[in-house]
């Protein structure tokens, strides 16, 4: 008995499936793009913190926080590190088309999902320690000089940015978060051509 036609097409190779080569040029130069931009941003903050940092170490601006501001320095060049790692641009492999475009595409939506997902822990993360060193001689100088008028303002001033810090690194969180849920959404656009 002969096999019915739909276990004859279920059973073809899947490399001969066509699948749009300029959709996949254009959603691997999407990619690209939207990556670069991001990771630009990334690497000119970290530089700015890295640069001010250096600076005022050098100047003895904050004398008392010179080791916090080094660790600081160093968690910027760890995330540096990471951003590279984690979710740098990788090069489109020649003559990636068909499947192994999409396949390509696929594991580049999956690794750039990833990365924003767990982002709280590569990014956010290792600025904690020397923040919160940084915060705690802060307020011990403060408390130091009880009942004064420069303790009053300095207090404000160290709520406000405690405030201002909770605002910043939520957002941050926020930002990779949302970036997270828009590559899941990238991920099902691809599976649809996949499917087609």
């Amino acid at each position: 008995m002969s096999p019915d036609i739909k276990t004859v097409w279920q059973s073809q190779p899947m490399e001969d499936t066509p699948v749009s080569l300029s959709d996949l040029q254009s959603r691997a130069s999407a990619l690209k793009s939207r990556v670069r931009w991001r990771n630009v941003v990334l690497y000119l903050y970290s530089a700015f913190n890295i640069v001010a940092g250096g600076w005022l170490i050098y100047k003895r601006v904050f004398p008392l926080m010179t080791y916090p501001m080094i660790l600081m320095i160093a968690a910027h060049l760890f995330v540096l590190w990471q951003v590279v790692r984690r979710a740098g641009n990788r090069r489109i492999p020649e003559g990636s088309t068909g499947l192994a475009g999409l396949s390509y595409l696929r594991e580049q939506f999956e690794r750039q999902r990833r990365a924003l997902s767990s982002a709280w822990l590569w990014y956010i993360l290792p600025f904690m320690p020397p923040f919160l060193w940084e915060l705690g001689i802060w307020l011990h100088n403060i408390l130091a000089h009880p009942g004064t008028a420069a303790q009053a303002a300095s207090l404000r001033m160290f709520v406000a940015t405690v405030v201002g810090a909770v605002l910043f690194w939520g957002t941050v969180w926020w930002l990779f978060q949302r970036g997270a849920r828009r590559w899941r959404s990238e991920l099902r656009a691809l599976d649809g051509v996949a499917a087609e």
